[in-house]
Protein backbone atom coordinates (compact mmCIF):
# COMPACT_ATOMS: atom_id res chain seq x y z
CA UNK A 1 0.00 0.00 0.00
CA UNK A 2 0.87 3.71 -0.91
CA UNK A 3 1.34 6.36 2.12
CA UNK A 4 -1.74 7.35 0.73
CA UNK A 5 -3.93 4.18 0.23
CA UNK A 6 -7.57 6.64 -0.34
CA UNK A 7 -5.60 9.06 -2.28
CA UNK A 8 -4.39 13.04 -1.01
CA UNK A 9 -7.52 15.08 -1.60
CA UNK A 10 -10.43 13.15 -0.02
CA UNK A 11 -10.52 15.41 3.42
CA UNK A 12 -9.43 18.94 1.48
CA UNK A 13 -11.92 20.57 2.85
CA UNK A 14 -12.32 23.20 -0.23
CA UNK A 15 -13.23 19.89 -2.23
CA UNK A 16 -15.40 19.27 1.00
CA UNK A 17 -17.35 22.52 0.63
CA UNK A 18 -17.91 21.70 -3.20
CA UNK A 19 -20.11 18.87 -2.29
CA UNK A 20 -21.91 20.73 0.83
CA UNK A 21 -22.56 24.09 -1.00
CA UNK A 22 -22.49 23.21 -4.59
CA UNK A 23 -23.67 19.26 -5.37
CA UNK A 24 -25.73 18.86 -1.95
CA UNK A 25 -28.04 21.43 -2.51
CA UNK A 26 -28.97 20.11 -5.94
CA UNK A 27 -29.58 16.38 -4.88
CA UNK A 28 -31.58 17.90 -2.04
CA UNK A 29 -34.01 19.81 -4.35
CA UNK A 30 -34.62 17.02 -6.57
CA UNK A 31 -35.05 14.21 -3.77
CA UNK A 32 -37.61 16.93 -2.32
CA UNK A 33 -39.40 17.04 -5.71
CA UNK A 34 -39.84 13.26 -6.09
CA UNK A 35 -42.23 13.60 -2.96
CA UNK A 36 -41.67 9.92 -2.16
CA UNK A 37 -42.69 8.56 -5.38
CA UNK A 38 -39.40 6.45 -6.24
CA UNK A 39 -36.33 6.39 -4.65
CA UNK A 40 -33.65 8.81 -5.80
CA UNK A 41 -30.96 7.50 -8.41
CA UNK A 42 -27.52 8.98 -8.24
CA UNK A 43 -24.84 8.24 -10.15
CA UNK A 44 -20.86 8.85 -9.19
CA UNK A 45 -16.86 8.43 -9.84
CA UNK A 46 -16.76 8.41 -6.19
CA UNK A 47 -13.51 6.68 -5.75
CA UNK A 48 -12.66 4.47 -3.03
CA UNK A 49 -13.54 7.45 -0.30
CA UNK A 50 -16.79 7.76 -1.35
CA UNK A 51 -17.26 10.95 0.90
CA UNK A 52 -20.51 11.98 -1.51
CA UNK A 53 -21.92 8.67 -1.16
CA UNK A 54 -22.19 8.41 2.33
CA UNK A 55 -22.77 12.83 2.37
CA UNK A 56 -26.25 11.67 0.70
CA UNK A 57 -27.14 8.87 2.97
CA UNK A 58 -26.15 11.18 5.98
CA UNK A 59 -28.45 14.30 4.66
CA UNK A 60 -30.82 10.86 3.91
CA UNK A 61 -30.95 12.15 -0.03
CA UNK A 62 -30.00 8.43 -0.26
CA UNK A 63 -31.80 6.11 1.39
CA UNK A 64 -29.66 3.12 3.37
CA UNK A 65 -30.97 -0.37 4.62
CA UNK A 66 -29.45 -0.62 7.91
CA UNK A 67 -30.28 -4.45 8.05
CA UNK A 68 -29.19 -5.67 4.80
CA UNK A 69 -26.42 -2.85 4.92
CA UNK A 70 -27.48 -1.27 1.24
CA UNK A 71 -27.46 1.98 0.34
CA UNK A 72 -30.12 2.44 -2.52
CA UNK A 73 -30.23 4.01 -5.50
CA UNK A 74 -26.14 4.71 -6.46
CA UNK A 75 -23.91 3.39 -9.08
CA UNK A 76 -20.49 3.87 -9.44
CA UNK A 77 -18.08 2.69 -12.00
CA UNK A 78 -14.84 1.93 -11.12
CA UNK A 79 -10.91 1.30 -13.37
CA UNK A 80 -8.85 -0.01 -10.48
CA UNK A 81 -9.91 -3.50 -10.08
CA UNK A 82 -8.19 -3.65 -6.62
CA UNK A 83 -10.70 -1.48 -5.00
CA UNK A 84 -13.50 -2.09 -6.76
CA UNK A 85 -14.75 -5.12 -4.67
CA UNK A 86 -14.22 -3.22 -1.37
CA UNK A 87 -16.25 -0.33 -3.05
CA UNK A 88 -19.25 -2.56 -4.00
CA UNK A 89 -19.22 -4.00 -0.21
CA UNK A 90 -19.61 -0.10 0.59
CA UNK A 91 -22.22 -0.03 -1.26
CA UNK A 92 -24.17 -3.23 -0.87
CA UNK A 93 -25.73 -4.02 -3.94
CA UNK A 94 -23.66 -6.12 -6.06
CA UNK A 95 -25.14 -4.88 -9.67
CA UNK A 96 -24.31 -1.18 -8.87
CA UNK A 97 -20.68 -1.65 -9.45
CA UNK A 98 -19.02 -1.55 -13.07
CA UNK A 99 -15.38 -2.12 -13.46
CA UNK A 100 -13.69 -0.22 -15.78
CA UNK A 101 -13.54 3.98 -17.37
CA UNK A 102 -16.82 5.63 -17.67
CA UNK A 103 -15.61 6.39 -21.11
CA UNK A 104 -14.91 2.90 -21.94
CA UNK A 105 -18.39 1.69 -20.20
CA UNK A 106 -20.21 4.30 -22.51
CA UNK A 107 -19.00 4.30 -26.08
CA UNK A 108 -17.97 0.93 -25.97
CA UNK A 109 -18.21 -0.24 -30.04
CA UNK A 110 -18.92 -4.11 -31.39
CA UNK A 111 -15.96 -4.76 -33.64
CA UNK A 112 -17.27 -8.45 -33.82
CA UNK A 113 -19.47 -9.84 -36.30
CA UNK A 114 -20.17 -13.02 -34.05
CA UNK A 115 -21.60 -10.51 -31.68
CA UNK A 116 -23.23 -7.89 -33.48
CA UNK A 117 -26.49 -9.31 -33.65
CA UNK A 118 -26.25 -10.32 -29.76
CA UNK A 119 -28.23 -7.11 -28.24
CA UNK A 120 -29.63 -8.29 -24.77
CA UNK A 121 -27.92 -9.44 -22.08
CA UNK A 122 -29.53 -12.64 -21.64
CA UNK A 123 -28.18 -12.97 -25.15
CA UNK A 124 -24.81 -12.71 -24.49
CA UNK A 125 -25.03 -14.14 -21.59
CA UNK A 126 -25.74 -17.13 -23.41
CA UNK A 127 -23.08 -16.83 -26.13
CA UNK A 128 -20.68 -16.53 -23.03
CA UNK A 129 -21.82 -19.79 -21.26
CA UNK A 130 -20.55 -21.70 -24.85
CA UNK A 131 -17.55 -23.48 -25.21
CA UNK A 132 -14.53 -22.95 -27.53
CA UNK A 133 -14.71 -19.18 -27.49
CA UNK A 134 -11.74 -17.15 -28.82
CA UNK A 135 -9.97 -14.74 -25.83
CA UNK A 136 -11.09 -11.83 -28.80
CA UNK A 137 -14.11 -12.33 -28.79
CA UNK A 138 -15.02 -13.63 -25.60
CA UNK A 139 -13.53 -9.71 -23.99
CA UNK A 140 -15.76 -8.76 -26.59
CA UNK A 141 -18.62 -9.93 -25.62
CA UNK A 142 -18.10 -9.17 -21.57
CA UNK A 143 -17.76 -5.48 -22.64
CA UNK A 144 -20.69 -5.69 -24.70
CA UNK A 145 -22.56 -6.93 -21.27
CA UNK A 146 -21.44 -4.86 -19.16
CA UNK A 147 -22.24 -1.98 -21.09
CA UNK A 148 -25.82 -3.08 -21.87
CA UNK A 149 -25.40 -3.60 -17.82
CA UNK A 150 -24.93 -0.32 -17.20
CA UNK A 151 -27.18 1.27 -19.55
CA UNK A 152 -30.16 -0.45 -18.09
CA UNK A 153 -29.26 1.64 -15.42
CA UNK A 154 -30.51 4.82 -17.01
CA UNK A 155 -31.84 7.53 -16.26
CA UNK A 156 -30.66 8.93 -13.15
CA UNK A 157 -31.62 12.00 -10.95
CA UNK A 158 -28.17 13.36 -10.35
CA UNK A 159 -24.91 12.15 -12.32
CA UNK A 160 -21.69 13.60 -10.60
CA UNK A 161 -18.72 12.98 -13.10
CA UNK A 162 -15.98 13.87 -11.23
CA UNK A 163 -13.30 12.95 -13.53
CA UNK A 164 -10.26 15.08 -11.90
CA UNK A 165 -8.37 15.29 -15.09
CA UNK A 166 -8.82 16.82 -18.15
CA UNK A 167 -12.10 17.23 -19.84
CA UNK A 168 -9.96 17.53 -23.48
CA UNK A 169 -7.33 14.44 -23.19
CA UNK A 170 -4.31 14.18 -25.34
CA UNK A 171 -4.80 12.56 -29.12
CA UNK A 172 -6.50 10.92 -30.65
CA UNK A 173 -9.39 11.57 -27.07
CA UNK A 174 -9.31 14.82 -27.20
CA UNK A 175 -12.96 14.56 -27.88
CA UNK A 176 -13.89 11.13 -25.43
CA UNK A 177 -15.33 12.65 -22.43
CA UNK A 178 -17.29 14.93 -24.43
CA UNK A 179 -18.57 12.65 -26.47
CA UNK A 180 -19.28 10.10 -23.04
CA UNK A 181 -21.31 13.02 -22.09
CA UNK A 182 -23.34 13.19 -25.19
CA UNK A 183 -23.85 9.93 -24.93
CA UNK A 184 -24.97 10.27 -21.45
CA UNK A 185 -27.28 12.60 -21.98
CA UNK A 186 -29.03 10.22 -24.76
CA UNK A 187 -29.42 7.98 -22.04
CA UNK A 188 -31.08 9.94 -19.98
CA UNK A 189 -33.78 10.32 -22.44
CA UNK A 190 -34.52 6.12 -21.42
CA UNK A 191 -37.27 4.94 -19.58
CA UNK A 192 -36.44 3.31 -16.03
CA UNK A 193 -37.56 0.62 -14.39
CA UNK A 194 -39.55 1.19 -11.19
CA UNK A 195 -38.55 -0.80 -7.77
CA UNK A 196 -42.12 -1.84 -7.86
CA UNK A 197 -43.03 -2.73 -11.12
CA UNK A 198 -43.63 -0.30 -13.79
CA UNK A 199 -41.26 2.57 -15.48
CA UNK A 200 -40.53 6.50 -14.75
CA UNK A 201 -38.67 9.18 -16.81
CA UNK A 202 -37.28 12.09 -15.24
CA UNK A 203 -38.11 15.50 -16.49
CA UNK A 204 -35.35 16.96 -14.84
CA UNK A 205 -31.65 15.90 -13.47
CA UNK A 206 -28.59 17.50 -12.83
CA UNK A 207 -24.99 16.95 -13.53
CA UNK A 208 -21.31 17.92 -12.06
CA UNK A 209 -18.77 18.43 -14.29
CA UNK A 210 -15.45 18.60 -12.40
CA UNK A 211 -12.21 18.37 -14.38
CA UNK A 212 -8.55 20.19 -13.99
CA UNK A 213 -7.57 22.67 -16.07
CA UNK A 214 -3.87 23.88 -16.91
CA UNK A 215 -1.94 25.08 -19.28
CA UNK A 216 -1.54 21.86 -20.98
CA UNK A 217 -5.34 22.05 -22.96
CA UNK A 218 -4.62 20.65 -26.31
CA UNK A 219 -4.21 23.27 -29.00
CA UNK A 220 -6.96 20.97 -31.05
CA UNK A 221 -9.19 21.66 -28.29
CA UNK A 222 -8.23 25.40 -27.83
CA UNK A 223 -9.18 26.39 -31.38
CA UNK A 224 -12.52 24.32 -30.98
CA UNK A 225 -13.30 26.87 -27.95
CA UNK A 226 -12.51 29.80 -29.76
CA UNK A 227 -14.29 28.65 -33.04
CA UNK A 228 -17.60 28.44 -30.20
CA UNK A 229 -17.10 31.92 -28.79
CA UNK A 230 -16.68 33.44 -32.76
CA UNK A 231 -19.86 31.75 -33.22
CA UNK A 232 -21.79 33.19 -30.39
CA UNK A 233 -20.79 36.41 -31.29
CA UNK A 234 -21.68 36.09 -34.98
CA UNK A 235 -24.91 34.60 -33.72
CA UNK A 236 -26.32 36.44 -30.77
CA UNK A 237 -25.78 40.08 -31.01
CA UNK A 238 -26.39 39.81 -26.81
CA UNK A 239 -23.64 37.22 -26.54
CA UNK A 240 -21.67 40.39 -28.77
CA UNK A 241 -22.01 43.08 -26.29
CA UNK A 242 -21.05 40.60 -23.11
CA UNK A 243 -18.04 40.14 -24.67
CA UNK A 244 -17.44 43.94 -25.36
CA UNK A 245 -18.41 44.91 -21.81
CA UNK A 246 -15.52 42.44 -21.03
CA UNK A 247 -12.90 44.68 -23.93
CA UNK A 248 -12.82 40.99 -25.29
CA UNK A 249 -11.38 41.35 -28.66
CA UNK A 250 -8.81 39.46 -29.59
CA UNK A 251 -9.59 35.78 -28.56
CA UNK A 252 -5.94 34.34 -29.58
CA UNK A 253 -4.56 36.37 -26.68
CA UNK A 254 -7.13 35.80 -24.34
CA UNK A 255 -6.97 32.43 -24.63
CA UNK A 256 -2.87 32.68 -24.20
CA UNK A 257 -3.24 35.36 -21.37
CA UNK A 258 -5.88 33.60 -19.16
CA UNK A 259 -6.73 30.27 -20.02
CA UNK A 260 -8.77 29.75 -16.78
CA UNK A 261 -10.40 32.76 -17.35
CA UNK A 262 -10.96 31.93 -21.10
CA UNK A 263 -12.29 28.15 -20.41
CA UNK A 264 -14.41 28.68 -17.74
CA UNK A 265 -16.00 31.16 -20.31
CA UNK A 266 -15.86 29.16 -23.60
CA UNK A 267 -16.21 25.38 -22.49
CA UNK A 268 -19.90 25.34 -20.99
CA UNK A 269 -21.03 26.00 -24.11
CA UNK A 270 -20.18 22.19 -25.18
CA UNK A 271 -22.50 21.44 -22.76
CA UNK A 272 -25.05 23.55 -23.58
CA UNK A 273 -25.17 22.68 -27.59
CA UNK A 274 -25.66 19.07 -26.53
CA UNK A 275 -28.81 20.53 -24.47
CA UNK A 276 -29.94 22.56 -27.24
CA UNK A 277 -29.19 19.85 -29.61
CA UNK A 278 -31.27 17.00 -27.42
CA UNK A 279 -34.21 19.70 -26.52
CA UNK A 280 -33.17 20.00 -22.96
CA UNK A 281 -33.81 23.11 -20.97
CA UNK A 282 -30.25 23.88 -19.30
CA UNK A 283 -29.57 26.09 -16.23
CA UNK A 284 -25.59 26.54 -14.95
CA UNK A 285 -26.25 26.77 -10.49
CA UNK A 286 -22.81 26.68 -10.00
CA UNK A 287 -19.01 27.20 -11.81
CA UNK A 288 -16.62 27.06 -9.00
CA UNK A 289 -12.86 26.84 -9.26
CA UNK A 290 -9.99 26.50 -7.08
CA UNK A 291 -6.11 26.13 -7.04
CA UNK A 292 -4.04 22.95 -7.03
CA UNK A 293 -0.62 21.88 -7.16
CA UNK A 294 1.01 18.18 -8.16
CA UNK A 295 3.47 17.09 -6.50
CA UNK A 296 6.03 18.17 -9.14
CA UNK A 297 4.92 21.71 -8.12
CA UNK A 298 2.53 22.90 -11.37
CA UNK A 299 -0.29 24.92 -10.36
CA UNK A 300 -3.25 23.97 -12.06
CA UNK A 301 -7.40 24.78 -11.09
CA UNK A 302 -9.91 22.54 -10.64
CA UNK A 303 -13.21 23.50 -12.32
CA UNK A 304 -16.88 21.96 -11.31
CA UNK A 305 -19.75 22.94 -13.44
CA UNK A 306 -23.31 22.45 -11.56
CA UNK A 307 -26.03 22.64 -14.55
CA UNK A 308 -29.75 21.14 -14.42
CA UNK A 309 -31.31 19.80 -17.10
CA UNK A 310 -35.15 20.53 -17.92
CA UNK A 311 -37.15 18.37 -20.75
CA UNK A 312 -38.63 20.85 -23.24
CA UNK A 313 -39.92 20.93 -26.86
CA UNK A 314 -37.04 23.21 -27.91
CA UNK A 315 -34.26 24.36 -25.78
CA UNK A 316 -34.87 28.37 -25.46
CA UNK A 317 -32.36 28.61 -22.50
CA UNK A 318 -29.19 28.07 -24.38
CA UNK A 319 -28.16 31.96 -24.75
CA UNK A 320 -28.97 33.17 -21.03
CA UNK A 321 -26.58 29.99 -20.22
CA UNK A 322 -23.63 30.69 -22.68
CA UNK A 323 -24.01 34.26 -22.07
CA UNK A 324 -23.61 33.91 -18.00
CA UNK A 325 -20.57 31.66 -18.25
CA UNK A 326 -18.78 34.64 -19.72
CA UNK A 327 -19.65 37.40 -16.15
CA UNK A 328 -16.60 35.84 -13.62
CA UNK A 329 -18.82 37.27 -11.61
CA UNK A 330 -21.04 34.41 -11.80
CA UNK A 331 -18.07 32.00 -10.64
CA UNK A 332 -17.45 31.19 -7.20
CA UNK A 333 -13.91 31.02 -6.33
CA UNK A 334 -13.34 28.47 -3.37
CA UNK A 335 -10.46 29.92 -1.31
CA UNK A 336 -8.35 28.04 1.05
CA UNK A 337 -10.10 26.96 3.69
CA UNK A 338 -8.12 26.14 7.42
CA UNK A 339 -10.10 23.75 9.88
CA UNK A 340 -10.07 25.41 13.07
CA UNK A 341 -12.52 28.08 12.70
CA UNK A 342 -15.85 29.45 10.98
CA UNK A 343 -16.69 27.73 7.65
CA UNK A 344 -13.26 24.96 8.35
CA UNK A 345 -14.67 24.14 11.39
CA UNK A 346 -18.10 23.31 10.51
CA UNK A 347 -17.11 21.32 6.95
CA UNK A 348 -14.61 19.38 9.20
CA UNK A 349 -17.66 18.23 11.64
CA UNK A 350 -19.78 17.32 9.08
CA UNK A 351 -16.97 15.65 7.31
CA UNK A 352 -15.91 13.82 10.37
CA UNK A 353 -19.62 12.48 10.77
CA UNK A 354 -19.85 10.99 7.00
CA UNK A 355 -16.22 9.16 7.97
CA UNK A 356 -17.91 7.86 10.41
CA UNK A 357 -21.17 6.45 8.44
CA UNK A 358 -18.60 4.90 5.92
CA UNK A 359 -15.92 3.59 8.22
CA UNK A 360 -18.88 1.66 10.05
CA UNK A 361 -19.88 -0.22 6.61
CA UNK A 362 -16.51 -0.31 5.72
CA UNK A 363 -16.00 -2.24 8.99
CA UNK A 364 -18.61 -5.06 8.30
CA UNK A 365 -16.63 -6.22 5.82
CA UNK A 366 -13.16 -5.93 7.45
CA UNK A 367 -12.02 -3.36 5.02
CA UNK A 368 -9.71 -0.39 5.87
CA UNK A 369 -11.31 2.78 7.75
CA UNK A 370 -10.64 5.97 6.85
CA UNK A 371 -8.17 7.83 8.89
CA UNK A 372 -9.82 10.67 10.92
CA UNK A 373 -9.98 13.87 9.00
CA UNK A 374 -8.26 16.67 10.94
CA UNK A 375 -5.22 14.60 11.29
CA UNK A 376 -4.93 13.32 8.01
CA UNK A 377 -4.77 16.63 6.78
CA UNK A 378 -2.74 17.80 9.45
CA UNK A 379 -0.26 14.88 8.13
CA UNK A 380 -0.90 15.75 4.49
CA UNK A 381 0.54 19.38 4.93
CA UNK A 382 3.27 18.23 6.69
CA UNK A 383 4.16 16.57 3.77
CA UNK A 384 4.09 19.31 1.89
CA UNK A 385 0.64 18.72 0.31
CA UNK A 386 -1.13 22.11 -0.20
CA UNK A 387 -4.24 20.77 1.50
Amino acid sequence: MSDDPFGKWWPCLRKHYKRVNLWLPRAKALQMALAGQRPFRYFTLCARPMIDVYMLVREKVLSFDKEAHRVRGVSFCECNETIFPEMKELIGVEEAGFLGRLEDLVLFRDGSPQTQTLDTVKALTQFLEGEGLDESVRLIAESKRTHLQFMSWFPFDFLNLDFCDRYYGDPPDVMKIHATIDRLLDWQRRPGSAPGGGEFSVERFVVAITCRVGSETPASAVERLKRAVEDNRTDHAAYDLALQARSIGNLDSWAHDDPLDFFMSAWPKEIARLARQKSWDIKIHDHAFYDRRNDEGVEYHMVCLVVEFVQAAVCRTYLEAVTKCLDAGSRAAIPRIDPDGGDGARLLSGLREIVNLRNRQARLFDREPLPEPLAEILRLRGLGVPI
